[in-house]
């Protein structure tokens, strides 16, 4: 009997294994499961006063600072219903003055540069909010984010991160205070929500009206003045489909979840949760297109208007397909913000709005 002891530990040993495995595996295919469901949206009761103040010292070191990616290429977003909105690629955690790096000079440059006040109490419903966009005498008065790591996440989200066909504004993948141009998209709605009244810059007389125009970041208010409206289109392969977009979440929420600590895997991920930002290299992702572009303005595409021949390119194709002549010129050096939304006057047309910074 002695002798049959250590068998008869052993197997039992095996059995208490084989059955933790089994369990483990059962768990696993729970996770994969959960990765499946909608994101839950993050509000300000949800967000307690730590996270928001978490949130908000996250965005002094990487929000605001001038981003991009170098992952993929541009894509343009369109609804079903034809509401669409220019969209690019998957971009990067923001950096500090241009990429400089080292905790010393981001300790001093989160000092020297605050959040303006009033951002704070939305970076706790919203950590991804970029600015506010207001022009006086139109509806368009409305926080704008950015989410280099998921350009259209908030395509068909609404500020809270609920649905909303509306969307929310949002700016381009490339944004860094060198590159010069503020790229921001946003839909046609019926309602004039959204960018619904942009085209009435169409009308002259309208554009002088509304001509000035505040896009207040997290750290500085700026104003512009209108420079330049135009119509464009966009090739059909370069729109970015559904599937599209919901491979693009499927793949944010399995890296947010792989980014939560072991044992505190939220039930659901809010927006304070997810990985909407990601490192990017310093490159140019659009330099091929620019280069073969022959004629055919991508307007899209020139975010970084750091290279001089770039800036020129883009002044002149404005300016020459420009409705009418607002007066106000450019030279090197200049900053520009940019709306973009869908018109109908083409299949795929884009309407565009173009503003020279004075402030």
């Amino acid at each position: 009997m002695k002798q049959k002891l250590p068998m008869i530990f052993a197997s039992f040993s095996f059995l208490i294994l084989v059955g933790l495995i089994v369990v483990g595996l059962v768990s696993r295919r729970g996770d994969t499961a959960r990765s499946d469901r909608l994101f839950a949206r993050a509000s300000a009761s949800e967000l307690t006063q730590s996270e928001a103040s978490d949130e908000s010292a996250k965005l002094e070191s990487a929000v605001l600072a001038d981003s991009a990616d170098a992952q993929i290429a541009d894509t343009v977003s369109q609804d079903d219903n034809g509401d669409d909105a220019l969209a690019g690629g998957d971009g990067g955690e923001t950096e500090l003055d241009g990429g400089s790096s080292g905790d010393d000079f981001e300790a001093n440059e989160q000092e020297r540069r605050k959040i303006l006040p009033g951002f704070n109490d939305l970076i706790a419903i919203n950590p991804y909010v970029a600015g506010w966009l207001t022009i006086d005498g139109t509806p368009i008065d409305d926080p704008v984010v950015y989410t280099p790591n998921s350009q259209n996440f908030f395509l068909h989200r609404d500020f809270d991160g609920s649905d909303a066909e509306k969307g929310t504004l949002f700016i381009a993948v490339l944004w860094r205070d060198e590159y010069n141009n503020t790229l921001i998209y946003g839909h046609n709605m019926k309602d004039g929500s959204g960018f619904g009244s942009l085209l009435s810059y169409a009308d002259e007389t309208y554009g002088r009206e509304h001509a000035m125009i505040r896009f207040d970041t997290l750290y500085e208010e700026r104003e512009y003045e209108l420079f330049a409206v135009f119509y464009s289109q966009i090739d059909e392969d370069e729109l970015e489909t559904e599937e599209d977009r919901a491979e693009a979440d499927k793949r944010v929420e399995e890296e947010s979840l792989a980014d939560q600590e072991e044992g505190t895997e939220p039930e659901e991920l809010t927006l304070a949760d997810l990985n909407l930002y990601e490192d990017y290299d310093d490159i140019d992702i659009y330099r091929e297109e620019k280069d073969e572009d022959d004629g055919r303005f991508r307007y899209y595409y020139y975010t970084d208007l750091s290279d001089k021949a770039d800036f020129d390119y883009f002044v002149s194709n404005v300016k020459e397909r420009a409705l009418y002549d607002t007066g106000v010129s450019a030279e090197w050096g200049d900053e520009f913000i940019t709306f973009s939304t869908c018109s109908y006057q083409v299949k795929n047309g884009r309407f565009v709005v173009v503003g020279k910074r004075i402030k």
